[in-house]
This record gives structure tokens, C-alpha cells and sequence, in this order.
């Protein structure tokens, strides 16, 4: 089978983090396909096509994608052309698999609580974005979401995709995140430390992070958190201006470290804390969840139907946007080793059954070959 892997979008976060994945393990398990990549994505090989059209924005990308880059489909005529983030091909000339991935555009809760803080020009782009990836669905052969909570989204809002929909989960690489040796005891020298990995956009919610981290040392509960993301790019979103200052007033004080980091660094990181949390109110899947499952910490999330989906009984639960509800969380979990232990229990049994990279790749290789097969068995192209 001939793949073409579309990942001209992987310039930052977890989609640059999944095509590695998805390289690496095409690598290890001889698996040849070829991929579109951002021309300073870091991989070598002679199975990259390197495309300037990273860098487009709105219509000058729209126009690219239907006319050069359909051209350069055509050209390499694959059996399956896999469009991995949320943008395809209209009546592409090769069958098509698309990963539908971004949730906010669909999801109602995003939608009241951060899209009107945002301003009118970004609404307009909302628009078109949706119903350019709506589109873009209707046209796929097959359309893959990483959720249940994801497909139901997308459902909301075009009901008629239900039966080329089908969830495809991510995974974790287990092997790397698995914990090695006996970990940090819990609240190790009388702090609690807590940790947040994500990159930043106003439903990811850090401030109250912060706040909770206040509120927990004003209390008499000494505590500490780590975020990894940059309070540049904080400022900067539209959106963003009350998280950028809870955030920077929690780094003044000493309470918060912020700053990315490499993936292959946080299996360690994870190590150094206690306990996960996760106040995102809108995902598509939450890759962190997983990852800190499989790591061994116990998880407090904020109560969404996503963020149920994927830890169900491996995590505790908060009222969204309550840092007190989130306070009341963290202390149960220091009242109850038995808690504890058992959250990190459930939760690296969920990581290892359901969220594995091989397992992923798996199921990813299966809707390949069974697209590629049915468009052959009718002719198509």
C-alpha cells in the first residue's frame, strides 16, 4: 500500500509530537509511507516532502491546498492519502482519510465561555475554519475522531457524517513514560507539587492552577506548581489577558515555574511531582492525561464529558472553573493514601490497555488498508 501522510500543519504541539511518533514507529515496523512536512521539520530521510505552504494563513493556505498541493497528490498517486490535521482535500483525486482533532470549533462549551472574548475578526475565522473542516469531512473517505467526545462534537453540527465516522484513540508511548524505580514519595519534604503540561489557549484554563496554588499556601498547605508553557505566548492570545496575569503574578511569588519542555523530558518531570491536573474544559482527546497515567500520578481534572472519557475511574473530578471545588479535590487526595494508590492503580491500567501507541498505529493501519481495499474493489480515481 502507498501512503501519503499530509502533516504540512506540524510546526508546534502535540501534532508535531504525533507525526514523530507516527515516523518512528512506520520506521521500526517497516512500514514506507511518505510524509508532507513543514520545511524545518527535524527528521531526516528521503520520505519527506519539505512545502513552504506551513506558513500560509487562511486563504493563501485554502487556495495552496486545492490547486498545488492536489497536483503534487495526484502526482504521487498513492492508495490513501491520510490528511492527519482536520483540513483535506475537496474531491481529492486519491481515497482520503481525515483526523478531525480540533474540538473548539464544535464544542458549545468553548464556544459561550472563550469565543466572545475573542472578537469579531477571530469569529469570522471561526467560521470559515469550521466550515472548511466540516467540508473537508463531508468529502473524506473516512473520518477518524480520537474520541467518542470528539465525534459527538462533530455530530452536533453535521449530523449526516455519522457513518463515515469512526474512533481511532491515541496512544501513549508506554515504554517511555512508564515510571522507573519507586518515584517521588508523596508531598516529599511537606510541599505538594503539582503539575500542568500543555500549550496554552484560553480553554486550557492555567490560571486556576495558580490560584489554587495561592489559595493552598495561604491555608497553611505549602505548595508549588509547573506549567509548561510560556507567559509570552500567554499575552499574546487573544483572549488570554486574565490568565497572563494570575500566571505571571503566581511566578513572581514563587509558586509557579513556567517553560516548555522536550517530549522526551517528561517522563522525568512527571516524576518530580505529585499529582496531575488538568482544568482544560475543551478537548479533543488530552493527550497529557494519558501520558500521566501511564506515568503513575493521580489525576484531578476538571469534569468534562472528554476528560471522563479518557481517565474515567483513574482520576478525580472538579467543578470546571471552581478552584475551590479543585482545592477540595487535592486535600481528599492528601487525607487518603488509599486514594492515591488506588487512582494510580486504575489509572496505569487504563494507560496500558487503552491508550498504546502500537495500538493506535494498529487500528490507524487497518481503516488504511480496508479504505484502500473498497476503493480499489470500485474503481476509484
Amino acid at each position: 500500500m502507498k501512503l501519503l501522510v499530509n502533516a504540512i500543519s506540524a510546526k508546534q504541539g502535540g501534532i508535531v509530537t504525533y507525526t514523530h511518533n507516527m515516523v518512528r514507529w512506520m520506521r521500526e515496523n517497516g512500514v514506507h509511507a511518505t510524509f508532507a512536512v513543514p520545511e524545518n521539520f527535524a527528521a531526516d530521510g528521503d520520505n519527506f516532502l519539505r512545502v513552504r505552504a506551513s506558513g500560509y494563513t487562511g486563504t493563501s493556505r485554502f487556495v495552496w491546498e486545492q490547486t498545488v498541493w492536489r497536483s503534487i497528490v495526484s502526482r504521487q498517486n498513492p492508495d490513501v492519502l491520510y490528511s492527519s490535521a482536520n483540513f483535506g482535500l475537496l474531491r481529492s483525486p486519491v481515497p482520503q482519510v481525515l483526523l478531525v482533532r480540533e474540538g473548539g470549533l464544535f464544542d458549545p462549551t468553548y464556544l459561550a465561555n472563550f469565543a466572545p472574548a475573542q472578537g469579531a475578526k477571530l469569529a469570522l475565522m471561526r467560521f470559515w475554519r469550521r466550515r472548511l473542516m466540516l467540508e473537508s469531512a463531508n468529502w473524506a473517505t473516512q473520518v477518524i475522531t480520537p474520541s467518542s467526545a470528539m465525534r459527538d462534537l462533530l455530530l452536533l453540527w453535521r449530523p449526516e457524517l455519522a457513518p463515515k465516522i469512526e474512533v481511532c484513540s491515541y496512544g501513549t508511548r508506554n515504554e517511555l513514560f512508564a515510571p522507573k524505580g519507586e518515584g517521588r514519595p508523596w508531598r516529599e519534604g511537606g510541599v505538594l507539587k503539582l503539575i500542568y503540561v500543555s500549550v496554552y489557549y484560553p480553554h486550557k484554563n492555567p490560571g486556576i492552577v495558580c490560584e489554587v496554588v495561592k489559595r493552598l499556601n495561604q491555608n497553611g498547605f505549602p505548595a508549588l506548581a509547573t506549567i509548561t508553557m510560556e507567559l509570552d505566548e500567554i499575552r499574546r492570545t487573544p483572549g488570554g489577558a486574565l490568565d497572563a496575569y494570575l500566571v505571571e503574578q503566581a511566578v513572581k511569588g514563587g509558586q509557579v515555574d513556567l517553560g516548555h519542555r522536550p517530549y522526551e523530558d517528561l517522563p522525568a518531570l512527571y516524576a518530580k511531582h505529585d499529582v496531575f491536573v488538568f482544568p482544560s474544559v475543551s478537548e479533543s482527546f488530552g493527550h497529557p492525561m494519558a501520558e500521566a497515567m501511564a506515568t503513575g500520578l493521580p489525576v484531578v481534572a476538571a469534569d468534562t464529558l472528554i476528560n471522563r472519557e479518557i481517565c474515567y475511574d483513574g482520576a478525580l473530578y472538579f467543578k470546571p472553573f471552581s478552584t475551590t471545588d479543585l482545592e477540595a479535590r487535592l486535600r481528599e487526595l492528601d487525607a487518603r493514601p488509599d486514594l492515591r494508590r488506588d487512582l494510580v492503580m486504575r489509572g496505569r491500567r487504563r494507560a496500558e490497555t487503552l491508550y498504546r501507541w502500537d495500538d493506535h498505529m494498529t487500528r490507524l493501519m487497518s481503516i488504511f488498508e480496508r479504505v484502500a481495499t473498497h476503493s480499489r474493489s470500485i474503481g476509484h480515481g
